[in-house]
């Protein structure tokens, strides 16, 4: 039997972060959550996760910043990265492919949506 996905979700908004962690778990997820891109680099540099779902407008580090700084990391340059948020510019989908995300996903969502897209990525479907 394979353990579960470990996924990690950053995003400044606690009703988002209650109905992703709710939802992934239902779905079969050990899910961690941060509140703010500080909070998120921390908490990726102390866990192990197969993913990791960002938010981009949130205090401290944006989306982006974070998600450089996870890949600065060893564990991180290769890991499965997913926005989930309401921008969705010409500029923000260049930069997150340039930044190698996985995909990216636009509030609001069917947290069915989210599940379904991680285990996708994950090769778990």
């Amino acid at each position: 039997m394979t353990s579960p996905p470990r996924v990690l979700v950053v995003d400044d908004d606690p009703s988002i972060l209650r109905l992703a962690q709710f939802n992934l778990e239902a779905d079969g997820f050990e899910v961690e959550v941060a509140s703010d891109g500080l909070a998120g680099l921390k908490a990726f540099q102390a866990g192990r996760f197969d993913c990791v779902v960002l938010d981009l407008m949130m205090p401290g580090l944006d989306g982006f910043e974070l998600l450089e700084a996870v890949r600065g990391c060893e564990r991180g340059e290769s890991i499965p990265a997913y926005l989930l948020t309401a921008r969705a510019t010409a500029e923000d989908r260049d930069r997150a492919e340039t930044l190698g995300v996985t995909d990216y996903l636009r509030k609001p969502f069917d947290p069915s949506d989210l599940s379904a897209v991680l285990l996708r990525g994950l090769g778990r479907d």
